[in-house]
């Protein structure tokens, strides 16, 4: 029981404009009966809403309060908020931290900077990780069956400069383990470059955790990002060594 309610959350989360109990069954592989009651109790609980006008179920307020709790926990890279908000107040720019889960990156903590022009990345947001520079870093540290997985997986083009030949994008990699951050330029997104660091594995077995600087290219030259380099490993370093032990 536990299981499928987890299952409708998860599908509720994948559709934030909501579905009806026959489409959710259908998402979440189970019969439209167990759908329907399992719905009624996460909105009892708050976990779900129902609209009666159009009568789809979404995401309740519950799940935030439970997000909310996540990252004050150590789980939720609580260590990373301090450090992070210093580097955004130091270089003026937005920092993310971001996990890899499966082929993507997770946001899972921002802090914005001061600029005028902010960029804005709500966390749980996923992008494929060869399109980040959050993705590049993590994956530049994983063991080499496990990069040659991802390298041979599906690598689509998010934007028109977007890397997506797996040996360019190898001897990315290569590059960043060599100077231990790692860039993009409007691979993800249009108009905005990033630079990333991650931390070295976590001995609790906490997914690895990355962090990365973004600016947009019309306030911010290649060369200026680059020069935040030091401060953002700096970051990692700060966090790596107050992460719970």
């Amino acid at each position: 029981m536990l299981g499928r309610g987890l299952r409708l959350l998860t599908v509720l989360a994948e559709h934030p404009a909501g579905l009806g109990v026959s489409a959710a069954a259908r998402a979440a592989r189970l019969p439209v009966s167990s759908a329907h009651r399992l719905l009624g109790r996460l909105v009892e609980e708050r976990f779900a809403t129902y609209d009666e006008d159009t009568r789809r179920y979404a995401l309740g307020s519950r799940v935030l309060e439970l997000s909310r709790g996540f990252q004050r926990s150590p789980a939720g890279y609580s260590a990373a908020a301090v450090p992070m908000r210093r580097l955004a107040a130091r270089t003026g720019l937005p920092v993310i931290a971001g996990i890899l889960h499966g082929s993507d990156v997770l946001l899972v903590l921002s802090v914005q900077g001061t600029q005028h022009l902010q960029l804005r990345s709500a966390e749980g947001t996923r992008n494929p990780w060869h399109a980040t520079s959050l993705g590049k870093a993590l994956v530049a540290g994983l063991p080499e069956d496990e990069r040659e997985a991802l390298l041979a997986g599906p690598l689509p083009a998010v934007t028109p400069r977007t890397v997506t030949d797996p040996g360019r994008l190898r001897a990315e990699l290569a590059e960043v383990r060599a100077r231990g951050w790692a860039e993009v330029d409007e691979e993800n997104e249009i108009g905005v470059r990033s630079i990333a660091a991650a931390l070295p594995p976590d001995p609790s077995g906490t997914p690895p955790l990355a962090i990365s600087l973004a600016a947009t290219v019309i306030l911010t030259e290649a060369a200026q990002l680059r020069a935040h380099a030091p401060a953002l490993r700096q970051c990692v370093d700060d966090i790596a060594a107050h992460r719970a032990p």
